[in-house]
């Protein structure tokens, strides 16, 4: 068996190649950062803690601000 037929064959049966490789890896990371952003949104809806913070901050910045009058 010559270096050249090992070579083939290790190539057809790893078929990778540094852009597959990049996009392969920037998807992944880019499937996480959503699945990331879709959690934290679903928690923040569906949280008593954090719906009590975001009702009192809407309270504390919906009144009145006093008059120099």
């Amino acid at each position: 068996m010559t270096l050249a037929t090992a070579s083939g064959i290790a190539a057809g049966i790893v078929l990778f190649n540094l852009t597959t490789g990049v996009a392969t890896i920037a998807s992944v990371v880019l499937g996480l950062i959503v699945l990331a952003m879709i959690g934290l949104t679903v928690v923040s809806a569906f949280s008593p803690e954090w719906t009590g913070q975001r009702d009192a901050t809407a309270a504390a910045s919906s009144t009145a601000e006093p008059s120099d009058d």
